[in-house]
């Protein structure tokens, strides 16, 4: 019996050991293939939308450059690239004018999603502090708050409301020509809204014409704490448009939203 004890105190004593190494690797570990990523060897770093062409910006900020080389120096190789479409476009210019460039999905999956942020030479895996430290922030003064559930929830109501009033027909929904919006729309949560539509029965769509109604959104505004949408509905039936109109505010830490097929005061 003590011979089995001992064996089995030895056998935990290893795992333990190994599962400490693997931590302290993690916590030690840097991807050399970002070390020219620094102030001294880049001119400029410029972040492009791929949904709206018009959305681009320049960084030369030596703080935040290092602040990228942090986050670049945990990513992790990978063999594939993610299912998603890619969010951004980062352009690396160094002062002897060579231009790296890399596409990023935004968020994070499992490495069984495979790499979020690659080229046509590497596929590596970015934590999502890319998202936290350099996008966001020049979001902060513009993008509505809590975004998910400010933007695509409120659509997601409109979306009930002309369900109940077109129970009977095939409804799809399009956000791919909010030209508005375009800029804060992120594939992880596009994947997470399509999800939410197909629990309603909607499916999204990219044509006017591909269900028996269609639900196109335009944004007409929006502020930190307030959205506002026109939802102009093709009844591809009786050939017919209808519209209606979002207004949604933030306060207390929760979004209100009203939809109507007349327009609200406020709107």
């Amino acid at each position: 019996m003590k011979k089995i004890n001992r064996s089995l105190l030895l056998a935990l004593v290893f795992v333990l050991t190994l599962s400490g190494c693997t931590s302290l690797l993690k916590l030690t570990y840097q991807n050399e293939d970002f070390k020219w990523v620094t102030p001294e060897n880049l001119a400029k770093i410029v972040v492009q939308s791929t949904r709206d062409i018009g959305f681009r910006f320049v960084v030369t900020d030596a703080d935040t450059i290092r602040e990228l080389h942090e986050s670049l120096a945990a990513a992790m190789p990978m063999e594939e690239t993610n299912t998603m479409e890619p969010d951004y476009i980062f352009e690396f210019t160094t002062y002897d004018n060579e231009v790296r460039k890399f596409y990023y999905t935004s968020g994070v999956g499992t490495q069984e999603d495979g790499g979020n942020f690659y080229n046509d030479d590497k596929v590596y895996l970015v934590l999502n502090r890319i998202d936290a430290s350099l996008i966001k922030n020049l979001f902060a003064l513009r993008k509505p708050q809590d975004f998910f559930q400010g933007y695509y929830g409120s659509i997601l109501e409109a979306a009930r409301k002309v369900r109940e009033d077109f129970p009977d027909r095939s409804l799809g929904i399009m956000i791919n020509e909010d030209k508005e919006m375009l800029k804060f729309q992120m594939s992880y949560e596009i994947l997470d809204f399509n999800l939410e539509l197909n629990g309603l029965g909607i499916h999204p769509v990219y044509s006017d014409r591909e269900t028996d109604v269609v639900m196109n959104i335009r944004t007409r505004g929006y502020k930190t704490n307030l959205y506002k949408a026109l939802v102009e509905v093709r009844d591809n039936i009786n050939k017919k448009t209808i519209r209606y109109y979002i207004l949604a505010s933030y306060a207390n830490e929760a979004w209100t939203t009203q939809v109507s097929d007349e327009l609200p005061e406020g709107f």
